[in-house]
C-alpha cells in the first residue's frame, strides 16, 4: 500500500463504467498504445490513450466495456488530447482492463 486516503478522498474519484467504440493505433506515443473513443451514456462521448497492446488487440476491444476514472483534467499526450483514464491491474508490462463482470448500462457509477 503506498498512501492512506480518507473516504472523502476517495468519493471525489468519479469511475463509470462505458463501452469502447473505437480504436486507433497511436504511433506517436513513446510507448505502445491504442487511442481509445468510449461511450458513457449520459456523460457523452471521451477518449483515452491506453498501453495495452500487449494483451489486446483492436478488434478485441470493440464494444468492450470497461471502468475508467472519468473526472481528471484533459492531459495532452503527444498530439492527443486524453479525456479519461481507463483502469487496470499492471502485472509486468501487461495491463489488464477492469470491466463489469455483466453487460451495465453505460455511464454507471463505479463505488
Amino acid at each position: 500500500m503506498e498512501q492512506t486516503i480518507t473516504f472523502e478522498d476517495f468519493s471525489k474519484i468519479d469511475l463509470r463504467v462505458g463501452t469502447i467504440i473505437e480504436v486507433n493505433d497511436f504511433p506517436k506515443a513513446r510507448k505502445p498504445a491504442y487511442q481509445l473513443t468510449i461511450d458513457f451514456g449520459d456523460l457523452g462521448i471521451k477518449k483515452t490513450s491506453a498501453q495495452i497492446t500487449t494483451l489486446y488487440q483492436k478488434e478485441d476491444l470493440f464494444n468492450k466495456q470497461i471502468v475508467a476514472v472519468v473526472n481528471f483534467p484533459k492531459k495532452q499526450i503527444a498530439n492527443f488530447m486524453s479525456e479519461c483514464l481507463v483502469l487496470g491491474a499492471v502485472s509486468g508490462k501487461d495491463v489488464i482492463l477492469l470491466n463489469p463482470e455483466k453487460k451495465v448500462k453505460d455511464g454507471s457509477v463505479v463505488s
